[in-house]
């Protein structure tokens, strides 16, 4: 998943959960296709299944292969227009069955994702399309329980998986970072007086500085609330064409007349193993300053061989934060 849905401030991210029956893992994308089909103005289809397509979607699979030879382009892929009918009933017959299918609304958001042959699916839905999937999952025979909120799914099952808890320490200057790890440090001036201390502080301890670098950050904080220590979140990221979820917990947070800052770590399940911490300080002539660091580490499993593609992203939001920051401080 990439940006947050903004078309609707209303809309939150669900999942389907991993042991979910097939019959609710289709009807849920299909539900969740249908319940969006007026936000939905692009859906991007793949036409390869990991296994062989049912009897019922193979007609369909024939149409979309046509569709493709006809497009100057070919390929194995096609871009739909889900508000017009064809193009809906191809995206609602293989969506269950494709290794990549992805939703994205007229502000070009995605709001509707079903991949790796259903294994794994996400939607930006409002109350009233929440209400519309469960529904669909019921009248499939399937379990509406299983659609749960992106925030719930399986944080509290996850542990820390790296040892250096605590590695950034947020309320040390100088920082001396632990041996064995990749560590990055770099401070930045925002600006100067109350409203640049007012602003950057607020967006540190809100995770406003992770949003407006382009993560989705769920769940919201209510406004005027700040993360504590110990709490858990799925930070979503855009990686080229690919959309990380992050789980992660707060392992520390400040927040003084001079100093604000927040530190989470990385939970199993996370790309990469370690710690990242946004600090901002203010000086006794009023001057504010926005430091990061981090500590990172390859992941496990899959992710490991992905770690180069991974630095080069973490170094495109470095830049994304320092810049929102001093956007949000002028």
């Amino acid at each position: 998943m990439g940006r947050a849905a903004k078309d609707n401030g209303s809309a939150r991210w669900f999942v389907v959960s991993d042991d979910a029956a097939r019959a609710t893992v289709e009807a849920a994308i299909r539900g969740a296709l249908a319940a969006q089909r007026s936000r939905l103005a692009s859906v991007y289809v793949d036409m390869v299944s990991d296994h062989d397509w049912p009897a019922g979607a193979r007609a369909t699979v024939r149409l979309a292969e046509r569709r493709s030879a006809a497009n100057r382009h070919g390929g194995v892929s096609l871009t739909l227009d889900p508000r017009v009918d064809e193009d809906f009933d191809i995206v609602l017959a293989l969506a269950p069955f494709s290794i990549g299918c992805t939703g994205t609304s007229s502000q070009g958001e995605l709001i509707w994702d079903a991949n790796d042959t259903g294994t794994s699916a996400a939607f930006a839905l409002t109350p009233a399309e929440e209400r519309a999937v469960r529904s669909a999952i019921s009248r499939a025979g399937g379990a509406a329980d299983d659609l749960m909120r992106l925030s719930e799914h399986h944080l509290g099952r996850r542990a820390l998986n790296y040892s250096v808890v605590g590695g950034t320490a947020p309320a040390a200057e100088p920082w001396l970072p632990p041996d064995g790890w990749r560590a990055y440090e770099h401070t930045v001036r925002l600006g100067s007086g109350t409203d640049v201390w007012n602003a950057a502080s607020s967006a540190v301890l809100s995770w406003g500085i992770k949003s407006r670098s382009g993560f989705t950050v769920d769940p919201l904080l209510e406004a005027g609330r700040i993360a504590r220590r110990g709490e858990r979140y799925w930070l979503v990221a855009r990686i080229g064409p690919l959309h990380v979820r992050e789980p992660v917990e707060v392992v520390a947070t400040i927040a003084t007349d001079r100093q604000a800052a927040l530190a989470y770590g990385t939970l199993e399940g996370h790309p990469v193993s370690g710690e990242e911490t946004f600090i901002v300080r203010r000086d006794e002539n009023g001057n504010v300053n926005l430091t990061l660091r981090s500590l990172t580490r390859a992941g496990r499993g899959p992710w490991r061989g992905l770690f180069p593609l991974i630095l080069i992203a973490q170094r495109v939001y470095r830049r994304r934060y320092l810049r929102a920051l001093r956007r949000g401080g002028q």
